[in-house]
């Protein structure tokens, strides 16, 4: 699936997907002065703009001033840098006592999908610490900081405590520990973090300065009530903290270095709330614009009623409907109207069939249609058996004029089928998102029998979706 923006494809953002991690660096990297000869002096790192490859290698002169004091390794012994990472990734885990963000719960899709991208950015972090091994440091690096509570691995408290002679050394090891955990937690947000130009300011040590958004997010995470809102507000928080507040916190937005928008828009493997970074512009005029949804509460959107028509005899996906002739010409995203000077912006997702029709739908309530939606259950024993079915073609639904959504007065199984994953996502944000499920085309519509209320009416997108990852694959 591709969807243009811009003279950008959202699938464009794959330039920065680096295979094995790290093998890209977006922006420009600054060379640290070497202090190995220098006097006592702090650490810091300059304002500029950074990727997370970047600012790990910015951290390194603090463990390696550590390594330093260490000594030489005596023969047959693992080498106390490799020793002190050990320890580091064990804090970016999840599921160790030494870990910074202990997640076990499995329950909650929310929680999972921070627990897996937690666990993929700190092992892609530690990764890039190891191959930062030879970059200059100062050896009278000094500093003082708050003690932030991060355990040592056994090995590394016997290494720290044997062959360490000052105590300040411990303290540069815990600020280096600090900023990774610090850095995994601000990367979040971000399914493509190893692309995202990071802003620091330079008045902060480090990137400490995202302490406070951290700890805020951390909390929804813990008391398990993660919401598109606390995503949204710790990326805004790590990128443009000057954005306009709303009422719903917005989806997403536009500030210096790019796009910040709902992952969902790339296609493929679905997440649930990650955004994804695209090196492009909306409003090539203005610094930062936050995205906002149209309705900021759909209960309170207007709501249109899809006729019914006569009932129809299914079992299996109708592969000979004229719908499914429904064929794209375009699709894009893009500003919706109003004003050019406004900070708060909508996006639409505008679609061009091959017969000429047009629709525009609010892209805030694609990825909010997503969230609300049912996948069907796996196949039951009695999935193949017939059912009475409204059919609807997607086209119907979707070029409807004006930004309201449609459903049904009309109770029972409301089918629509669909070949394109652009289409089924479009319809996700077109249709009331109260009963709606997602069923692959060839799967049967007996699995839905159990999913959604019965007593209202149920709206299945048949097709345009597979099942995978925590929503699905578009």
């Amino acid at each position: 699936m591709t969807i243009r923006m811009a003279n950008t494809s959202l699938s464009e953002a794959s330039m920065y997907s680096c295979g094995p991690p790290g093998i890209c660096q977006p922006g420009s990297a600054i060379t640290p002065p070497d202090r190995r000869h220098g006097s006592p002096t702090g650490w810091s790192i300059p304002a500029g703009v950074y990727t997370a490859r970047e600012l790990v290698r910015r951290f390194a002169p603090l463990l390696d001033t550590v390594v330093h004091h260490l000594g030489p390794d005596p023969p047959n012994a693992k080498p106390a840098r490799i020793v002190l990472l050990d320890n580091v990734a064990a804090n970016l885990s999840t599921d160790m006592r030494e870990s910074s963000l202990p997640l076990y719960d499995l329950s909650d899709i929310s929680r999972r999908e921070i627990r897996d991208q937690a666990r993929r950015i700190g092992q892609v972090l530690v990764q890039w610490a190891r191959e930062y091994g030879d970059e200059p440091y100062d050896p009278d690096l000094y500093l003082r900081g708050p003690g932030d509570g991060h355990l040592l691995l056994p090995s590394s408290l016997t290494l720290m405590y044997a062959r360490c002679t000052r105590p300040h050394h411990m303290q540069l090891l815990n600020e280096y520990m600090r900023q990774m955990v610090v850095l995994r937690d601000a990367l979040l947000p971000f399914q493509n973090f190893y692309a995202v130009p990071i802003p620091v300011d330079g008045r902060a040590r480090g990137i400490r300065h995202l302490e406070a958004p951290r700890e805020r997010f951390l909390t929804t995470v813990f008391a398990g009530h993660i919401t598109q809102a606390s995503v949204v507000s710790l990326a805004r928080a790590v990128l443009a903290p000057d954005l306009p507040v709303t009422m719903t916190g917005g989806y997403g937005f536009q500030y210096t270095h790019g796009l910040i928008l709902p992952a969902i828009l790339a296609g493929g493997v679905v997440p649930y709330h990650l955004l994804r970074y695209v090196p492009s512009k909306m409003d090539s005029a203005a610094m930062e614009v936050l995205f906002d949804y149209h309705f900021p509460d759909y209960h309170e959107a207007p709501r249109g009623d899809i006729p019914a028509g006569p009932p129809t005899i299914l079992t299996r996906y109708p592969i000979d409907l004229p719908n499914q002739k429904e064929e794209l010409q375009t699709a894009g995203i893009g500003l919706q109207a109003g004003s050019s000077t406004s900070a708060v912006r909508g996006l639409e997702l505008r679609l061009e069939f091959k017969n000429g029709d047009t629709a525009r739908v609010d892209v805030g309530q694609i990825a909010r249609g997503l969230r609300h939606s049912y996948e069907a259950l796996e196949e039951t024993r009695d999935s193949t058996t017939n059912h009475t079915v409204f059919l609807h073609s997607a086209s119907e639904i979707l070029i409807q004029p004006g930004w309201g959504l449609s459903t049904s007065d009309t109770a029972g199984f409301h089918v629509i089928p669909v070949d394109d994953p652009t289409i089924a996502l479009a319809l996700l944000g077109k249709l009331y998102p109260r009963n709606v499920i997602l069923l692959p085309n060839d799967e049967q519509l007996g699995q839905t029998d159990d999913v959604g209320e019965d007593s209202e009416a149920k709206f299945v997108i048949w097709g345009g979706f597979k099942r995978g990852g925590l929503k699905g694959v578009f």
